[in-house]
């Protein structure tokens, strides 16, 4: 058993904050990709270089195409596939250790 109040702190602080982190994303993850199928938002965000006019142009926030937005949802599903490969290796590595996921 490692005491050492460095390692302690070391992984309250930081390792565990992470994991929950991680966790947070995997569930946004799934719950973004569930939307996004349910509601069929690829018929309505092609993948394509049109914006998607969300007045981003006039509030400082980076300016998003259809293409952009089909991408992000690309990224999730393989964060999800990464996660749950291999019987949710990854995800009960960090489940594991995450105190608030």
């Amino acid at each position: 058993m490692i005491f050492n109040p460095q390692a302690v702190a070391f992984s309250n602080t930081r390792l565990r904050h992470g994991a929950d982190l991680l966790a947070q994303l995997y569930f946004e993850a799934k719950r973004t990709v569930t939307a996004w199928n349910a509601l069929q938002m690829s018929a309505l965000i092609t993948n394509t270089s049109d914006v998607i006019t969300d007045g981003s142009d006039t509030s400082g926030r980076p300016v998003i195409t259809g293409a952009q937005a089909t991408t992000i949802v690309t990224r999730l599903i393989e964060f999800i596939a990464d996660y749950e490969a291999s019987s949710n290796a990854k995800l009960t590595t960090v489940l594991q250790v995450a105190p608030n996921p």
